[in-house]
């Protein structure tokens, strides 16, 4: 009795993961029923062709992921043989030599790999995201000449690069290894002319409000200009636009689009992750106002409250020591321009002990005079003097940190007077 019960329950767990299993790979068959269509009909008109397309995906939740990706799709339908591969630019491994201290050198090594359709494209699914396939529009000259450049580049000598997050990375690589391949060359559409790069990281990153402020806290100057056709290539989803709008002029003069298809292979499924209530902006204009009422009390009590300013400076200048690193030492684009540095940089960490002297023994230190001078040079640099667009969340931090100064300077003058009245 009790094994027929076991029998007829196990009976019944198979039949309902049965069920499950065919509920969850029906999306996957659906979804690629066009494609596989179009696949077919390839194969019966040209039994022995290559067909490319490039795929993008759509943007993540991690920061890596905020701009989407692109890879190769390569397909080859020969004589009693299908294959397809997908060749991807971006792959990278956390767990390469030193990635932590490469990273923040702008070292970072990525390299080419290839990997089934069906892997691809089931990551990308588990990852609720979506991919959309454009068709090259290739000779099968052009089609087997990249296909043979592809794999020139997965030979171990050539299949790393040093990867740079503008001018170098996954995107900028499969366009540049489509367009050699061309016989002629391709007129790419006109630009946006006033676009930067810095407009271009809000437009992908605004999702996520504390990345976004991290990536303007180390951009500089150099991502406020306006982006070329090439710079704005970097990212994924303007890539494909500028895909779909070229033409390939053939060296006879003729012309015929680039893309000869686009499918939707895999629709975004995932909502956005909600951003966190508290941003950056909200934070810091809270204490902003937070420094506006112990000022006040500070004022009014006739104390300098110096430990809240050692806090403060503190904060400053830990933060200063990355944006300052970067600044003097690392590769990263447009990190060696970066004005952030006159308000972030290690000085105030290293002038505390100064300070703190200073404040026990109840004496106007010079260090107010270096924080107020950084303060300066920071607010000519917001009202546009130094050519670098900031982040509005760098006017409370400003204001929190110039009350402080303020707050310091009164009383110490307060305190000046205060023996000459007494010997009046």
């Amino acid at each position: 009795m009790c094994a027929g019960r076991t029998f007829l329950l196990f009976r019944m767990k198979f039949f309902l993961l049965f069920l499950l299993c065919t509920w969850l790979g029906s999306g996957h068959v659906m979804a690629q029923n066009e494609a596989q269509a179009a696949d077919s009909s390839m194969a019966a008109q040209t039994p022995d062709s290559v067909a490319i397309s490039l795929l993008t995906c759509s943007p993540g939740s991690l920061v890596y992921e905020l701009y989407g990706h692109t890879a190769l799709r390569v397909r080859e339908v020969l004589p009693g043989r299908y294959s397809d591969w997908v060749f991807n630019y971006g792959t990278f491994s956390f767990d390469q030599p030193h990635f932590v201290g490469r990273f923040v050198m702008g070292h970072t090594d990525y390299e080419l790999s290839v990997v089934p359709y069906a892997i691809f494209y089931d990551f990308y699914a588990q990852e609720g995201r979506g991919i959309t396939e454009q068709r090259l529009n290739l000779t099968r000259r052009e089609a087997q000449a990249l296909v043979n450049a592809l794999s020139e580049n997965l030979r171990p000598e050539h299949a790393v690069y040093r990867y740079n997050f503008f001018y170098d990375n996954c995107t900028t690589r499969a366009l540049s290894i489509i367009a050699s391949c061309i016989d002629g060359r391709i007129e790419w559409p006109q630009v946006q002319a006033d676009r930067s790069l810095r407009d271009m990281v809000h437009e992908y990153s605004h999702v996520s409000p504390w990345n976004q402020f991290g990536q303007d806290l180390f951009l500089g100057r150099e991502a406020d200009a306006p982006a070329s056709f090439k710079e704005q290539c970097f990212a994924p989803l303007y890539a494909e636009r500028f895909m779909q709008q070229a033409t390939i002029v053939a060296a006879d003069g003729s012309r015929r689009p680039l893309v000869a298809r686009t499918l939707t292979l895999l629709p975004v499924q995932a909502a956005p992750a909600p951003a966190l209530p508290l941003t950056p902006l909200l934070a810091f204009s809270l204490l902003a106002v937070l420094m506006a009422a112990l000022t006040a009390y500070g004022l009014r009590r006739g104390r300098t409250l110096w430990g809240v300013n050692m806090l403060l400076m503190a904060l400053q200048g830990t933060v200063g020591c990355f944006v300052a690193f970067l600044f003097f030492f690392s590769e990263h684009p447009t990190v060696g321009s970066n004005l952030m540095v006159l308000l972030f940089n290690p000085l105030p960490l290293l002038l505390l002990p100064w300070y703190l002297k200073h404040s026990v023994a109840a004496r106007r230190s010079w260090v107010l005079c270096v924080q107020e001078t950084m303060l300066l040079l920071t607010f000519l640099a917001l009202i546009g003097l130094g050519g670098q667009s900031f982040p509005p969340e760098t006017w409370p931090i400003v204001f929190a940190l110039a009350v402080r100064c303020l707050s310091d300077e009164i009383i110490y003058r307060r305190q000046r007077r205060v023996p000459k009245a007494v010997a009046q």
